[in-house]
């Protein structure tokens, strides 16, 4: 039979106490059916043994009327409560916090979370990612106290927060989901940019590329300088070679004179 131990509702009764008043969670009883009011009586509950259970899903009822019967129905007072309770935890057991690491931190709370539950397997899933971490929460076959503890489990993850003091975490961001008896919560507080880089494979060693030899500039320079050298003067191009003009001359002193007319 699965059962949620009758401490656990004391403690979240109290922790609505301490921040609602007395007269609030008094008046919790006269707003429930008869089968659930005995059950949310402090009175009985605090003198209730440490081995005391109410059925789940009684409990769970209860859990979630004190949110939306105290609270305005959006989980933020059963939040508030989570950080009132886990905060209590890490207080008194100093070595559930973990400095500077607000993932361990929160895995070390899982016994925090699983213990109130009697005879029903509890799923408790807690991956580090990128920017933060996932947590993967589930009480099998319950989807209203996994939409209970859901609210529970975000106000762990903030007290959490002020205790591991990890760089970074003060911008936590919290987001979260339920599917049926599932509830995926993301914590994201480290910014990309901060990210270590992926190893990468070194880069493959080549041979230096083996060029041709080319020309001195110098050399270059002569050949584009005897390519455009400037023609000759047109009047050297029509003067005769000077063996024309002696045999020229030596004609004309045979023939001698030209003959008067």
């Amino acid at each position: 039979m699965s059962e949620l131990r009758s401490w656990f509702l004391r403690n979240v009764l109290e922790a609505a106490e301490r921040q609602l008043g007395a007269p609030a969670v008094a008046g919790l009883r006269g707003r429930l059916p008869p089968r659930l009011a005995a059950h949310a009586s402090l009175e009985r509950l605090r003198a209730s043994a440490a081995l005391d259970c109410v059925p789940l899903d009684e409990g769970e009822e209860i859990l979630l009327s004190v949110d939306s019967f105290l609270g305005d129905g959006s989980g933020k007072l059963l939040e508030s409560i989570g950080v009132d309770l886990a905060a209590r935890v890490l207080s008194q057991d100093g070595s559930v916090a973990r400095s500077g690491d607000l993932a361990g931190t929160v895995a070390r709370l899982q016994a925090f979370l699983e213990h109130p539950f009697v005879g029903v397997p509890l799923l408790f899933e807690l991956r580090r990612n990128p920017t933060g971490f996932s947590l993967i929460f589930g009480i099998t076959g319950h989807s209203r106290a996994t939409r209970a503890v859901r609210h529970l489990t975000i106000g762990a993850i903030v007290a959490a927060e002020r205790f591991a003091r990890e760089v970074g975490a003060e911008n936590l961001k919290i987001s979260a989901e339920s599917i049926a008896d599932r509830s995926n919560i993301n914590a994201r507080y480290l910014p990309l940019e901060e990210q270590v880089a992926p190893e990468q494979a070194p880069p493959s060693r080549r041979p230096p590329a083996i060029r041709a030899p080319t020309a001195s500039l110098s050399a270059e320079v002569d050949r584009i300088l005897r390519s455009t050298a400037p023609p000759r003067p047109l009047e050297e191009e029509s003067q005769p070679p000077e063996s024309m003009t002696l045999r020229v001359a030596n004609v004309a002193a045979v023939r001698g004179p030209a003959s008067k007319r």
